[in-house]
């Protein structure tokens, strides 16, 4: 069975991303990450997402490119994510879907949570989740712009 991206959903993510929100801006985030992926692959990703400062927590969208292995597919990643700021340290949670091209689904539910480090612009964390199938264990490291 074959998926077809939908003209609304891709226009939805982009609309997001790009409009201001009556929220504070919370700024843009370039982030990559690693995962091992129970599929029986690794799942890497790079990002760009834009964030909105609301009271007591960010919420905001993710969206780039995906690659993954065994067999090698790339695709777009595009997450809703909510972010906990806890001084030093974060928590944080997305879901969405990812559309890999090459496998069968193409469109893929994708859910993590993780937690670390807030340092500055940087943040260095750890994550686990769901990717259609599978499990995902990995590392993820954003910048802030």
């Amino acid at each position: 069975m074959t998926h077809r991206l939908a003209p609304w959903a891709v226009t939805a993510v982009l609309v997001a991303m790009l409009l201001p929100g009556r929220a504070a801006a919370g700024g843009f985030e370039v982030s990559g990450s690693a995962a091992y992926w129970t599929e029986n692959s690794s799942a890497w990703s790079a990002t760009l997402g834009k964030f909105w400062d609301l009271p007591g927590f960010e919420l905001g969208v993710r969206a780039g490119f995906a690659y993954v292995t065994s067999p090698n597919s790339v695709g777009v990643p595009a997450d809703l994510v909510a972010r906990l700021g806890l001084g030093t340290f974060y928590l944080e949670g997305q879901a969405g879907a990812w559309f890999l091209f090459s496998r069968d689904p193409v469109v893929r539910f994708h859910a993590t949570g993780g937690g670390g480090l807030a340092l500055g612009p940087i943040r260095l964390g750890v994550e686990g989740g769901y990717l259609h199938s599978g499990g995902l264990f990995g590392a993820r490291v954003s910048f802030s712009l």
